[in-house]
């Protein structure tokens, strides 16, 4: 099935389904909300990944953006849309691993299409090499590792920030990330993230100290 025809549950302003669903470019069209899984993957000494999206992408295409991303299909729970991870990285992820950090509310617009998300964002603690993920080439062209408090400079002020990458065509590919490659209208809901990653992070690693 083509992803513009996947049926998605249509919500309304407060997050509760309204009982409707939709083809996603209907969604799109229409400025529908819809429920999304974000999933930050970090590791113990405050590193985390981020990913280029591939040049297939409808929206944004190459932009640099959130570990995993996808959407919800209709009738899915968030711990059933973790399969995003394997489909988009090669990522097997267990909902026991995951952490909560919150819902945010996102609202970028584009010629002919109002993306409406409700973003059930989640943080997995994982230490894997670059080069031990797998990349669909259809979703995700690069993985980047990047220390989390500049990735967050770069997200609030623009600083450029050198980072390990490693691509879909198992290739070393570092790059400097500067403020171009970041999806404009989401650097405000990606910065309250990586923030709330932050404080899960660092409350993590005290209760492993006190330990």
């Amino acid at each position: 099935m083509n992803a513009s025809d996947e049926l998605l549950d249509v919500l309304d302003e407060s997050g509760a389904p309204t009982g409707q669903t939709k083809p996603r470019n209907e969604v799109h069209r229409d400025g529908d909300w819809h429920r999304v899984l974000h999933l930050w993957v970090a590791r113990e000494d405050g590193t985390v990944l981020l990913q280029r999206r591939s040049r297939h992408k409808e929206l944004e295409p190459e932009k640099v953006d959130v570990t995993v991303g996808g959407h919800l299909s209709a009738g899915e729970s968030v711990f059933d849309a973790v399969r995003e991870a394997e489909e988009e990285i090669g990522l097997d992820v267990r909902p026991e691993q995951l952490a909560h950090l919150g819902t945010w509310r996102s609202e970028r617009r584009y010629p002919n299409v109002v993306d409406r998300e409700m973003q059930e964002v989640f943080a997995l603690v994982c230490d894997l090499p670059l080069d031990r993920y797998s990349l669909n080439c259809r979703e995700v062209y690069q993985l980047y590792e990047v220390p989390l408090a500049r990735v967050i400079d770069l997200y609030r002020s623009g600083t450029p920030l050198p980072a390990a990458g490693y691509d879909c065509q198992l290739r070393t590919n570092d790059a400097l990330l500067i403020e171009d490659d970041l999806i404009a209208q989401a650097r405000g809901t990606a910065s309250e993230q990586l923030e709330a990653l932050a404080i899960w992070l660092a409350a993590g690693l005290e209760t492993l100290i006190k330990e």
